[in-house]
């Protein structure tokens, strides 16, 4: 009798209500705290500065939360709200891609000379090396179609799919990056 009680409990312990899950809110700084102190996020740090400018910033939108032995597993999709214009990220991606010897040959610093370049390298990498020239070749139609109309304060999304370990922390939530087979790539190089 005080066996069943007890298992009784237990299980009542297991019930939703009793569980304290961390706020969207929360998740979202704690994902924003890892992408600025993990040391392997700094290239993409990097590149969210470039693509989203000086006042660029991620936004993180919680699917889902799912309790797992004293941790959360947070399943997200992660977009940038821009503080540029997107053809201008555009120029500044660009110009990051070609070699600084070539982009001073080029006749203007523009977004268009740095796309004709990049698309006329991605043609002759077609006849070297077929794979990476497609590859060149589906970033540029697939940034373009993602930045080129965007105005500051709009939405690009980046990825979607993602997933965290969410963790209690004395300060709050810790946020540790999962691989995840849902993950995949809407507007960022490939």
């Amino acid at each position: 009798m005080l066996a069943s009680a007890a298992c009784v409990a237990g299980l009542t312990a297991c019930k939703p209500a009793a569980i304290s899950f961390p706020q969207d809110t929360d998740i979202a700084n704690a994902l924003q705290a890892n992408m600025a102190q993990d040391a392997n996020s700094a290239k993409a740090r990097e590149l969210i500065q470039t693509l989203g400018g000086e006042k660029g910033q991620l936004d993180y939108k919680v699917h889902r939360v799912v309790y797992r032995q004293g941790a959360f597993e947070a399943q997200y999709d992660v977009s940038l709200r821009m503080g540029q214009n997107g053809a201008d990220s555009l120029q500044k991606l660009y110009a990051t891609m070609i070699p600084k010897e070539e982009a001073a040959k080029l006749p203007e610093q523009t977004l268009a000379a740095y796309e004709k370049w990049l698309g006329d390298n991605a043609q002759s990498l077609e006849k070297s090396d077929p794979q990476q020239g497609a590859a060149l070749k589906a970033t540029l139609q697939n940034l373009g179609q993602c930045f080129r109309e965007v105005k500051p304060n709009d939405s690009v999304a980046l990825m979607s799919g993602l997933a965290a370990l969410i963790s209690p922390a004395r300060d709050g939530w810790y946020a540790d990056k999962l691989q995840s087979p849902q993950a995949q790539l809407r507007c960022l190089p490939l």
